[in-house]
């Protein structure tokens, strides 16, 4: 798209699009930087959109994330009109959203939910001190940089507590996401820093399990099961949660506002005491611990610390509480330096490739091939799983090649391994279920039906396919067995 909006922002491409309009990554062609443009189209709103009130809110989500002026929100650089448009122009954040960053790190380290708890948490103390609320506080609209800083986004519907400030959403509009909206803000449109806080609790409740608090076919059942169910506890779906922090959350998601913590500074309280304190010094892409280590390491440093991430009077842990015990990542986490996705699939695709030509040598070995042909089949299909075991007792640094192996390993697994993992366990379970079922049909003298015309080389070929989707999924969730849920 070829446009420059005020005369000054060159529009590059599209960024995402939302209910307040669309976000583009723009140049500035005045100060030579990358910028993030907010656009507002008023003409291509649906028909019987309420017009006036939406350009009300874009032109005061600028003046409210203004105001802010905290670390955790982007910067507002510009605003103003081009044509029958408006814009808003914010801080670039490099990155990935939270829900982006759930599915590359999944399961999320217990420590690292509890780091991005309390960036949010302090980003609310500031938008509540000021008196705003957020409304719509989702995985969607928190950005994760890749230092490790949070960043909390669109502000444009919150509301501004102040009575005398018209409010600029009309009685019957629900805002907000259902799958995160407090009980009262979904049911009664009531909206308020408990409302916020019940929001977070869905987030972090995601983060531990995996899921959403409540899921549903429709918005209104969603927010039904809001209003009148109580959500397992994180620490039946995720056992090795902390109790504190397990604690916290079914706190942040208690119907009755008075039940939830007082503030957002008392939620950050707690969740600051359970980040870990140490580290292996290397730097770990969007690791949300990093600012809270290079915080307290800011002393000992013989060059002066940037500045913290969170504003002094927050980051603090005050004289008179009892600390809580930390949570500590355990040793058996550490990850080699060998432990990379292309190593890890160059090592699976050996794994695999050597099993399948090992079921070429059985069948060749049943259909009574020459000792040489049987021989240099065995030979290359042993020269391929040896290196296969090879770099897998490296990788996980095993004692022995057979070891099992099963120790917790918290690495985030690529876009590209799941993909293959997916890929192996639908299309070796389908092979293995399928070559089950001729096996059984033949046993009964139905018919006879095999992919080749070698039960044992079919049989080799579906588990070649369906065993290391099982493994890769074992080693990712950190299951002691391969047959755990």
């Amino acid at each position: 798209m070829d446009r420059i909006v005020g005369n000054r922002y060159e529009l590059v491409r599209p960024l995402g699009r939302g209910g307040m309009g669309e976000v583009w990554l723009g140049r500035d062609t005045r100060l030579d930087r990358d910028v993030a443009v907010k656009l507002l189209r008023p003409g291509s709103l649906p028909a019987g959109s309420d017009v006036e009130t939406l350009i009300s809110r874009f032109g005061r989500e600028a003046r409210l994330m203004a105001k802010l002026e905290n670390p955790g929100v982007p910067a507002v650089y510009d605003t103003g009109t081009d044509h029958e448009d408006l814009y808003l122009v914010m801080q670039l954040i490099g990155g990935a959203d939270l829900a982006e960053f759930e599915a590359e790190n999944e399961p999320v380290p217990i420590g690292w939910v509890a780091a991005i708890g309390a960036q949010i948490a302090s980003v609310l103390t500031a938008a509540h001190a000021a008196g705003l609320v957020h409304r719509d506080l989702k995985p969607r609209n928190v950005m994760i940089t890749h230092s490790g800083e949070v960043k909390v986004l669109d502000f444009g519907i919150a509301v501004l507590r102040d009575a005398d400030l018209t409010r600029i959403t009309r009685s019957a509009e629900a805002v907000g996401t259902p799958a995160y909206m407090a009980p009262e803000q979904a049911m009664h449109g009531v909206s308020s820093p408990s409302s916020d806080l019940y929001s977070l609790g869905c987030v972090l409740y995601e983060l531990i399990t995996g899921r959403h608090v409540f899921d549903a076919s429709t918005a209104l059942a969603i927010m039904h099961r809001h209003y009148s169910e109580v959500p397992a506890p994180v620490s039946a779906l995720r056992p090795e949660t902390d109790p504190h922090l397990a604690d916290l959350v079914s706190r942040l998601l208690a119907k009755d506002p008075g039940a939830r913590p007082a503030s957002a500074k008392e939620v950050f309280d707690v969740l600051v005491r359970l980040i870990p304190t140490g580290g292996n010094g290397a730097a770990i892409p969007m690791d949300p611990t990093r600012p809270f280590r290079e915080w307290r390491a800011g002393p000992q440093r013989a060059t002066p610390p940037p500045p913290p991430l969170l504003p002094p009077p927050i980051f603090p842990v005050p004289a008179h509480t009892t600390p809580i015990p930390r949570y500590v990542d355990p040793p058996t986490a550490r990850v080699s330096r060998f432990d990379t996705p292309g190593r890890r699939l160059t090592e699976g695709t050996l794994l695999t490739l050597g099993f399948m030509f090992l079921g070429f040598v059985l069948d060749d070995a049943l259909d009574h091939k020459t000792p040489t042909e049987i021989t240099a089949g065995l030979a290359f299909s042993l020269l391929l799983l040896g290196i296969g075991v090879w770099m897998r007792q490296r990788r996980l640094r095993l004692r022995f090649p057979w070891s099992l192996a099963w120790r917790r390993v918290i690495r985030p697994a690529t876009k590209v391994e799941r993909g293959v993992e997916r890929t192996l366990l639908i299309v070796g379970g389908l092979m293995v279920a399928v070559y089950l079922g001729g096996v059984i049909l033949d046993w009964a003298g139905v018919q006879r039906w095999d992919y080749t015309n070698s039960r044992v080389f079919d049989l080799t070929i579906s588990l070649g396919l369906f065993l290391p989707g099982v493994i890769m999924r074992q080693h990712r969730l950190g299951k002691r067995y391969p047959w755990y849920v």
